[in-house]
């Protein structure tokens, strides 16, 4: 595991401000595992049922290095979402017979879909309630966070910089 090293002093005020958002990260994570568990999924098998629709076809190994978790840790929760019929070995044929790809059942997808209609049904609840200064604020803030780099995979970063790129071609053939 890979732990940032900040070669800036950090000021007081920023200090502040990452403790106020840490603890709500904490929160919201707190009360995510509660909506998995409401559902019937712990936090930890939703982790991977939401990893294998973003990739179907992986496999133990695979899923094990998404998680940054113990290839036996993840070994238990496939068979744990096998069992409750929530993801099911994908049938592909590999070079490597040893290795198994699974894929997420039309139940997995289903339990991914409520509980996501359930997360953002509750969000839009709590920011309904806000003024509009307030919402228009924290989408001012979610729109920030969203520009850090570390917080957006791979695939994010290659489709932002692709976007950019065809746009500065684009902008080329129309001066030219």
């Amino acid at each position: 595991m890979a732990f940032w090293r900040w070669e800036a002093q950090v000021r007081p005020e920023e200090s502040d401000l990452a403790h106020r958002l840490q603890r709500l990260v904490i929160r919201l994570n707190r009360e995510l595992r509660w909506e998995s568990a409401e559902i019937g999924v712990s936090s930890a098998d939703a982790m991977v049922l939401f990893d294998l629709r973003r990739h179907p076809g992986a496999g133990v190994s695979d899923l094990a290095g998404m998680g940054q978790v113990a290839r036996s840790v993840i070994s238990e929760r496939v068979k744990r979402l096998e069992a409750a019929g929530l993801i099911a070995r994908d049938g592909v044929e590999r070079a490597d017979l040893r290795r198994v790809g699974l894929a997420v059942t039309a139940a997995g997808h289903a339990v991914l879909t409520r509980m996501a209609r359930i997360r953002r049904d509750r969000i839009a609840a709590r920011l309904a309630a806000l003024s509009p200064d307030d919402r228009h604020a924290i989408e001012n803030a979610v729109d920030a966070l969203d520009r850090l780099p570390q917080w957006r995979s791979a695939a994010e970063l290659a489709a932002d910089a692709e976007r950019h790129a065809d746009g500065e071609a684009s902008l080329r053939t129309t001066t030219m």
